[in-house]
Order: structure tokens, then C-alpha cells, then sequence
């Protein structure tokens, strides 16, 4: 078994090790707004590094710290965040590990999807706490366990990676002290590092950490090219995220499988399209729609979208029953026309209208009734133009009322619910809130007033952590959610009332500019719910606070013809077209000052990058100089035996060093037929002798270093090997 050796240098070299890690934390900095993520990072990060300090005093097993270190991260982390809210838990149970995991991967969707710097938030703190303490166990794990010291750099790259790639490293300070950490580290941490043989000289020791400086300089200064390499290569960063478009830049990719645990983070201000309305727009515009709810997620329809059939030109696209629209009210337009141009939208369906239309567009397409989606065979691109004539149904309240109540059989997989814990609490709660509703249309209304209440809800792009295995009922508990939580919600509870319900996923509206354009950006990106109704088909209901949608529609909207003020003067105005400095795209903006933060950084490089090469270059000049000093008998020991293994020498542990060179001497005499000179017999006794005198004796005689390699050299050249080169 590979020991470690318990003693200051060890317990050096794990302090530094903890050094290096905390001041690499700090380079986050810039990344994540000021928190106690930052002062619980520390604090888990010292703690760690005593337990691992510990663990290594009581044992010289390499495996056990870093085995008894991770537990102890495990346990530290349930504890600390896995118990309920605001209650401390000691024994973590089942729900505990789930939370825990649940603020894991909402940390990991914050990571993705937040601008920097991001708000400091729990499911965030969790993730960076973790992480840090997981680089701490694998630098620890090189460079003290495995001896390998150089290597521990390209776990420390975890934390400077983050910045790097994304262009806001953080101030010289950080840098300096995780430098200085790991230079530390390389010096003091070769002693400790390795299974020795007693006594093992200063010189061997030397050895090792002038052969780790090279490796820590070039790992240095790949870290320090990656970020401005990697964020000149075409392409970088536009990536299409999964959320309700990218904050990140390029094309704008809706996501098929929402996540009601997930928060929000920032949207893309990138133009999804443009369109021109004539003579009034039409609503919003839908790309798909969702049928199948597994609890916390909406996932995309098993089997997935088969062939679907082609449109027919002129066809008209609407997959409502015996539809009947009533006649419009006096100057209402029946019919309203939209030239569309899509500027930075991916998708393979078209955004369109939830209304009746004709679609007109280059290519073909086709139309898949169930999901009323229309489909492209290629996705979408910059500058794809299509129109569309769309008949703008009169629907009222009256209409909906009076709508039949038998729903065709193929819709009754729009009412299944997930089973969960708190399924029967659900449908309880949905009774209360539509009770004294009569029909279908009373207890949809009634279902998106309680969740257009100020009194019960708050708009809010951040979700809270998981309490349950019901997404939709902590949704119901903590009043906190975006789009996506309450269209979820109103469609679940509707279910449970028996009413046929679908998540539809598109884009607002968007805003018209001063040439009567409308605009729409990945900001105007929405869900809703849609609500079938067997006389009209599916249609569209508003829960998500008017905040981030405006006014429900017309059909929907409980203040309409009824005496009292519209909607639109009693909510307030829909969200300002800029949004909080916390929600902006990962890109710095043009007017920034960059200037002197770019500076320092640059000659931070600079500076960093020269004296390591100075490094470099006085270490291969010192190697060059010391090699002779370096071979001390273990050494010239071990490259002997790896050069005669080449000729088929080879001998085991077991073995005594005389007992080796009397089995050296009597193969070579077999193979050459004569006794090998008395210059190679006395070359190999005097070096085994100076073997046993460095691994055994109290107090080793002093060696000349020069005597070693010739002794190697006249044995090898008695093996008729080739001289050995210097060591470099």
C-alpha cells in the first residue's frame, strides 16, 4: 500500500493547498453578486482543510483523507442546506438528499442562464460552496496524496475557468495569492508527496520540484490563454440555452421541456422577429404546444412527432369541431393580415396566431392538427419572410358559456395529472378557489383571477427551493413564479376539474416602433394555458400577473361590459422594455468601462506569462548544471534497472541489492560466455553497497553523485547497452 508520511511538510502542503483553492474563489467574484456565498466558501473551505490535515495525522494511508474528507463534504452540505426552511436538520433523511439535489441543479441552471454579476442565491451559494470544496478534495488528492503537485493546477482551474471563458476575471489580487499558493506548493509538497525510502537525499528532492515548475508554467499559461482564445472563435457563446430563449446571444431556441423548479435568469434581448399588422395584430404568437406534465417538468410527447400532413396552399389551419363563430360586433375586422420576418429565431415551427389562419411561406409546410403547430422541414433563419391571413374570432363570455360540454374522445389525454404526494391537495385546493362556479367557462375564470391576484401571488423570476414532490403545489405555497409556474398551474388544476387543458409556448405581442413595426425580442417569450372548449376548440386564458403579460384577452376578461374600469387601468403597465441590470445578457456592454479593468488583466497576463518563462528557462539551465549532483544511489539504482529490463534483466523486490548483483553478474557471464571485467563486477558491488548503506544505515556515508553514473555506465556498457545520456 502507498504510504504518506505524516510530518510539517505534509501538513504544509495541505494548508497551502487550502490557500491556493480560497484565493481562488475570489476569482468568481466578478461573476457573482457580493454575498455570504463568499464567506461560507471560506468557512467550509478551512474546514475541510482541518479534517484533511486530521485524518492524515492519524493515518499514512494517501486514499483515507480524501475519503474521510468526502463524507464529511456530503454530511456538511446536507446538513447546511438539505434540511426544510429556515429549521436546521441534523439527521438528513430521503427529502433531505432530494432538496439538496434540487438546490444543486437550480444552482446549475442559475449558473447557465444568470448575467453576471448573478444574484446571490441559495441554489447559487450551494453550488459554488460545493464545487469549491470539490477542487479542494482533488488538489489535495494530487498533490499531497499522489505526490503529483504540478498536476493540482488543473484542478484549480475549475474555479478561474468560469471567468476566464466569460471575460470578467477578477482583480490581481486573487490571481497573485492562488500563484503564489501553488508555486508554494510545488516547493514544499515533493517531500511529502511520494512513497520514500528513508534518508532520501536533498538532492533527489530537488530534482522533483525543479521538474514540476515547467509543468506548473505551462498549465499557467493555458489557463490564462483559454478565456481570450476561446472567446475569439467563431461562434462562442451562442449556444441556444434551455429556457425560454438566450441570454448568452445568437439565435433564440424555445425549450420543449420547461422546469417548474427552475429559475428564470435572463432572457435575450435578440430581435426573434419582426411583423406588420393590417389592420390590427392578432395576439400573441404560438410555436408549440405541451401535452404531457410529469410533476416538476413538461416533457416532450412519447411517441415523439411522427409525419405529419402537408398543408394545402390557401388551407386554412384551425383544428376546432363545427366551428361557428358568432358574427363580430359592429366595425370589428373579421380578417387581419401579418407580414412576418424572422430575424433571430431557430425553430422548426412557425409562430403563428391561436386564431383561424392561411400561412403562406417558401418551402412548404406542414400542419399537425392535434398540437395546431405549423411545421417547417428546416428550421427557421435570418430573413425567412412568410404572411398570414388570420380570422379573428368574436369570441365572449356568452360563447364560451353556451359552448357543449362533451369533449371528443381525443383530448382526454389532455386531463391526466401526475401522481404525487399532493395530487389530492391540488384538486381540493381548485375545488375551493372555482366554488360556486357554474360551467366550464365560470370555474376557468374563476381559476385565473386567483392567480392574477395581487393577494395571492408575486410575479418573480426566482423560483423557490423544492419542499415537496409537487412542483405546482410549492408553487401554490410559496405565491413566487414567472410564466411558466402559473400557466403550469392553471392547466394542472383545470385537469383536476375535468377540463381538458395544454401548455402553449410562444411570444407575446412584442412592442410597435415609430414605423408601425412590431418588434418582438426573446424578452416577449411566454407560456399560457389553453383550455378546450368542444364548440370553439382550444382556447387561450392569461394567469401570469399583468406585470410580464398585460391584460387577459377579451373573452377572459371579467371587467369587460361590466361598468367597471378595463383591465389595462387597473393593472399595472406591462414590464419596461429594459430590464434590471440583473437579468441582462451575457454580453458587457459597448459603453462599459472595461478600460481599466481590461488593463490590469492584460498586464497581469503579461507580467505572469514573462516571469514564468523566466522560471522555465533558469530551471532547464540549473537541471543542466545539477544533473551530476542529482544521481544519488537510489536513483542510479532505478534507472539501471529500468535500462537493463530493456535487455531482459529484470529482478523483484524481494531481493537484496547484493543478491540483485550477483544475479546481474551471473546472467551477463550466461549470455556472454566469460565473467564480466573487474571494472563492471566492482562498478555493481560498490553501487549496491551504496543502496544499502543510503535505505539502511543509521547514518549514511556521504556519496560522490559523479562515482554513481559511472558506475551505471560501465555496467551498461558490459550489458553492450548503449551509455546512458544525462539525466534531464
Amino acid at each position: 500500500m502507498r504510504d504518506v508520511p505524516s510530518n510539517p511538510l505534509a501538513r504544509l502542503a495541505g494548508g497551502l493547498c487550502v490557500g491556493a483553492v480560497t484565493a481562488s474563489l475570489f476569482a468568481l467574484g466578478h461573476l457573482i453578486a457580493p454575498g455570504r456565498w463568499l464567506g461560507a466558501g471560506i468557512v467550509a473551505l478551512l474546514g475541510l482543510g482541518v479534517v484533511l490535515m486530521t485524518v492524515r495525522a492519524c493515518t499514512r494511508a494517501w486514499w483515507a483523507p480524501t475519503l474521510v474528507g468526502a463524507l464529511v463534504v456530503m454530511a456538511g452540505l446536507l446538513v447546511a442546506y438539505g434540511g426544510p426552511p429556515g429549521r436546521l436538520q441534523v439527521l438528513p433523511d430521503r427529502e433531505a438528499v432530494a432538496r439538496l439535489g434540487d438546490l444543486l441543479r437550480a444552482g446549475l441552471d442559475a449558473a447557465q442562464a444568470s448575467a453576471p454579476p448573478a444574484e446571490a442565491t441559495i441554489p447559487l451559494e450551494v453550488l459554488v460552496v460545493g464545487g469549491a470544496l470539490l477542487v479542494l478534495l482533488t488538489v489535495d488528492l494530487l498533490a499531497v496524496g499522489l505526490g503529483a503537485p504540478a498536476w493540482s493546477g488543473l484542478a484549480l482551474l475549475g474555479l478561474w475557468v468560469p471567468p476566464l471563458v466569460i471575460g470578467r476575471p477578477t482583480g490581481t489580487p486573487a490571481f497573485i495569492g492562488a500563484a503564489l499558493a501553488y508555486l508554494l506548493l510545488l516547493a514544499v509538497a515533493a517531500a511529502p508527496g511520494r512513497p520514500a525510502h528513508r534518508n532520501r537525499g536533498a538532492g533527489e528532492r530537488r530534482r522533483r520540484v525543479t521538474a514540476a515548475l515547467p509543468i506548473a508554467g505551462t498549465v499557467t499559461v493555458v489557463a490564462l490563454l483559454i478565456g481570450p482564445v476561446g472567446a475569439v472563435l467563431p461562434g462562442w457563446s451562442s449556444v441556444p440555452l434551455p429556457y425560454l430563449g438566450s441570454a448568452a446571444g445568437g439565435p433564440v431556441q424555445l425549450a420543449d421541456d420547461l422546469d417548474m423548479r427552475r429559475s428564470l435568469g435572463a432572457r435575450s434581448s435578440e430581435i426573434v422577429l419582426t411583423y406588420r399588422a393590417d389592420p390590427v395584430p392578432a395576439g400573441p404568437l404560438r410555436v408549440f404546444t405541451l401535452r404531457d406534465y410529469d410533476g416538476r417538468r413538461w416533457v416532450p410527447e412519447d411517441p415523439p412527432r411522427g409525419e405529419v400532413p402537408t398543408a394545402e396552399p390557401g388551407a386554412v389551419l384551425w383544428p376546432a369541431r363545427d366551428l361557428t363563430p358568432e358574427p363580430p360586433g359592429e366595425g370589428a375586422p373579421t380578417v387581419t393580415r401579418l407580414e412576418v420576418r424572422v430575424e433571430g429565431l431557430r425553430e422548426d415551427r412557425l409562430p403563428v396566431p391561436v386564431m383561424p389562419r392561411t400561412v403562406q411561406v417558401s418551402g412548404g409546410i406542414s400542419y399537425d392538427a392535434g398540437r395546431d403547430e405549423v411545421v417547417r422541414p428546416v428550421p427557421t433563419s435570418a430573413g425567412l419572410e412568410y404572411s398570414m391571413e388570420v380570422q379573428l374570432l368574436d369570441l365572449t363570455a356568452d360563447t364560451l358559456r353556451t359552448s357543449r360540454t362533451a369533449d371528443p374522445g381525443d383530448v382526454a389525454d389532455y386531463l391526466q395529472l401526475p401522481r404525487t404526494a399532493r395530487a389530492d391537495d391540488l384538486r381540493a385546493r381548485a375545488q375551493e378557489i372555482v366554488a360556486g362556479a357554474e360551467g366550464r367557462y365560470e370555474r376557468a375564470l374563476a381559476l385565473q383571477s386567483y392567480f392574477r391576484s395581487a393577494q395571492n401571488f408575486t410575479y418573480a423570476t426566482e423560483v423557490d427551493p423544492a419542499r415537496t414532490n409537487d412542483a405546482v403545489w410549492d408553487f401554490l405555497e410559496s405565491g413566487r413564479g414567472y410564466c411558466v409556474q402559473f400557466a403550469t398551474a392553471m392547466t394542472v388544476m383545470a385537469r383536476s376539474l375535468g377540463i381538458p387543458a395544454r401548455l402553449a409556448v410562444g411570444f407575446l405581442p412584442g412592442r410597435q416602433d415609430d414605423e408601425g413595426v412590431y418588434v418582438v425580442t426573446g424578452r416577449d417569450s411566454h407560456a399560457w394555458p389553453e383550455l378546450y372548449f368542444a364548440d370553439v376548440g382550444w382556447v387561450r386564458f392569461e394567469p401570469t400577473p399583468a406585470v410580464q403579460s398585460g391584460a387577459p384577452p377579451r373573452w377572459a376578461d371579467p371587467f369587460l361590459n361590466s361598468g367597471a374600469p378595463t383591465a389595462e387601468e387597473v393593472q399595472p403597465p406591462a414590464a419596461p422594455a429594459t430590464p434590471p441590470p440583473a437579468t441582462e445578457p451575457l454580453l458587457q456592454p459597448e459603453d462599459a468601462p472595461a478600460t481599466a479593468d481590461s488593463g490590469g488583466w492584460v498586464g497581469t497576463v503579461a507580467v505572469g506569462a514573462a516571469l514564468l518563462l523566466v522560471i522555465a528557462s533558469a530551471v532547464f539551465v540549473r537541471r543542466r548544471l545539477t544533473v551530476t549532483e542529482e544521481m544519488q544511489p537510489e536513483v542510479a539504482w532505478a534507472h539501471l534497472r529500468r535500462r537493463l529490463a530493456g535487455s531482459g534483466i529484470t529482478w523483484t523486490d524481494a531481493h537484496t541489492p547484493r543478491q540483485v548483483a550477483a544475479e546481474i553478474a551471473a546472467q551477463l557471464q550466461a549470455r556472454h560466455g566469460r565473467p564480466i571485467s573487474p571494472d563492471a563486477r566492482s562498478a555493481l558491488t560498490d553501487l549496491a553497497r551504496a543502496v544499502e548503506d543510503h535505505r539502511y544505515a543509521p547514518a549514511p556515508r556521504a556519496r560522490v553523485p559523479a562515482d554513481h553514473e559511472q558506475q551505471v555506465a560501465m555496467i551498461l556498457r558490459e550489458a553492450t547497452l548503449k551509455t546512458p545520456a544525462r539525466q534531464s
